[in-house]
């Protein structure tokens, strides 16, 4: 009895042989990325945290620099009053109005940061203020119902008149 066989080409399976060379040359790739590039993190050094600037505050310019302020806050009040400003207006103005006065007088921008920013530098009262106004800046109008415009101005106004 005769008996043939067939043998296969030796290169026959070299596409699935090359798909997976390729698959596991792009997932070891990939892995080196990933681990320069958590090196990198962990060694790269965390921003300074922003300090305040010397700047002269003697207590005539304090208080002249809370009168304007506070001013600014009551214009805020009275365009509420008047339907002049809408709420969200009203605590949107309000939100820069302090953050202005605390650049002003501590020389920390904290125009541009977020409001777990702002806790984390420590200013008495002012995460406080930030967490009342914060909402109704930014949510739907729904969820700044039972947030009162005029009593968060009486606040904030509270603020910068204690401010020393």
């Amino acid at each position: 009895m005769v008996t043939t066989v067939k043998l296969q080409n030796p290169f026959e399976y070299s596409f699935w042989v090359i798909l997976i060379a390729a698959l596991i040359l792009a997932a070891a790739i990939g892995l080196l990325v990933y681990l320069i590039m958590r090196l990198v993190r962990i060694f790269q050094k965390l921003p300074p945290r922003p300090a305040a600037r010397k700047i002269e505050l003697n207590p005539y310019v304090l208080g002249r620099m809370k009168e304007e302020y506070v001013g600014k806050i009551e214009n805020i009040a009275g365009g509420y009053k008047n339907g002049a400003i809408t709420k969200r207006d009203g605590y949107q103005r309000l939100s820069a109005i302090i953050r202005e006065f605390v650049h002003e007088a501590t020389g920390i921008n904290v125009e541009s940061l977020v409001k777990s920013e702002i806790k984390a530098l420590g200013i008495r009262n002012l995460d406080k203020l930030m967490e009342e106004y914060y909402v109704p800046e930014f949510a739907e109008d729904e969820k700044a119902e039972n947030k009162d415009l005029i009593s968060s101005c009486v606040s904030a106004m509270g603020v910068i008149k204690s401010w020393s």
